[in-house]
């Protein structure tokens, strides 16, 4: 009777953690996904916590080339989990950077460039 008891108890904390892992995938994708489902931004689907990651290791730069003849100029790519929206058309990047600069909220620098020596401000930097 004994060795019934404790192989149906670990039974049901295996169960107990299969069931909370469902249940945390499906919540992850569920605050995930539609994000981008509603701007309707074309895009692969991210995997999660890599993103697109895999396709940059895949096709190298030209991962950009490729998802841009895919789904168009403007499409999203997941760095990790950090969602871009990258514009691949010229005319469209004049008038979102140039044009329409102070209208787009949430523009970010990425960390390599905002820390490098030409972003810098200060006396020893200034031309």
């Amino acid at each position: 009777m004994e060795i019934i008891s404790t192989v149906l108890g670990s039974t049901a904390e295996y169960a107990v953690t299969l069931v909370a892992m469902a249940v945390g995938l499906l919540l992850l994708g569920y605050l995930y996904e539609p994000y981008w489902k509603v701007r309707h931004v074309p895009g692969p689907v991210p995997l999660p916590f890599i993103g697109h990651l895999h396709l940059l290791a895949m096709h190298g730069p030209d991962v950009f080339t490729v998802l841009a003849r895919k789904y168009g100029p403007v499409f999203r790519f997941h760095m990790g989990r950090q969602p871009l929206v990258m514009v691949a058309d010229a005319e469209l990047c004049k008038e979102v950077g140039v044009k329409k600069f102070k209208s787009i909220p949430n523009r970010s620098m990425p960390s390599a460039i905002a820390n490098s020596l030409i972003n810098q401000k200060g006396l020893c930097f200034t031309r």
